[in-house]
């Protein structure tokens, strides 16, 4: 199949908050990634009114309200909704709770767990994470907030990120929920946990399109990234720091 076929397209919002952008709800694909930090009272009606096109990607890293996501709604609220959200009638097997991106130090992973912890009882059972990525322009909105860098290097090392990984992972397990990783680099030896694509075919599977669409390739957008190039963006806009304001956000 070539992706001239747009039933072989999948749709995803990865250049800004679908929240301000509902628009893009009038010209879905048979199945969409949606991924967002704020899911609205209006943002929920549209993806309940469009629920079997849709894998929903909720981003909560704890930092909402904190000047590393400054206007991020907090933990709290988004748990509200996304509860809202379930009791409206979307099906909890299309939500993944993103945890993205979590700082790999102590307090750091304290507060991701602190999430995963805060939507235990929803029963959401995947649950993406990955680490902050240092860009050049994040490390001057970090100097110019006086926060402390909390390493130098794009990647935290490989250290950090396993001992991350690891305590996170246990919990997961305890709380019986899968454990994504996005866009690393592998961790542990010998490279025991590996990057699974935002999109992959376990979701086409819940999403029963198996038998219309058939993932191609790679985008190979970043390094470590391996989504296919069914992925097809739905916000038709510049790419662009979005108003959530979050200073780790690679859009310059």
């Amino acid at each position: 199949m070539a992706l001239s076929d747009k039933t072989q397209r999948f749709g995803t919002t990865e250049i800004s908050d679908p929240s301000f952008h509902l628009e893009i709800f009038d010209n879905l694909y048979a199945g969409n990634l949606i991924i967002t930090k704020r899911l609205t009272d209006k943002l929920i009606d549209k993806i309940v009114e469009n629920k079997e096109k849709i894998i929903l990607h909720c981003t909560v890293t704890g930092m909402g309200g904190s000047k590393i996501e400054p206007l991020v709604p907090k933990k709290e609220w988004s748990y509200q909704q996304v509860k809202k959200l379930i009791d409206k009638g979307f099906p909890v097997k299309q939500i993944v709770l993103r945890v993205d991106p979590i700082v790999p130090t102590e307090k750091g992973v304290e507060t991701a767990i602190s999430v995963i912890e805060l939507f235990r009882d929803l029963g959401i059972k995947r649950v993406r994470i990955s680490f902050l990525d240092m860009y050049e322009h994040v490390k001057e909105r970090f100097k110019n907030e006086n926060i402390k860098l909390p390493y130098n290097t794009f990647h935290a090392d490989e250290d950090n990120r396993w001992k991350a990984f690891s305590k996170i992972f246990e919990v997961c397990q305890m709380l019986d929920m899968r454990l994504e990783m996005c866009g690393e680099p592998p961790v542990g030896e010998p490279f025991e946990f590996k990057t699974t694509p935002c999109l992959s075919q376990k979701d086409i599977e819940i999403l029963g399109l198996t038998d219309k669409i058939t993932l191609i390739g790679n985008k190979n957008v970043r390094t470590h990234c391996g989504c296919s190039e069914n992925k097809t963006e739905l916000i038709k806009d510049k790419p662009h720091q979005c108003n959530n304001k979050c200073l780790y956000c690679f859009w310059r």
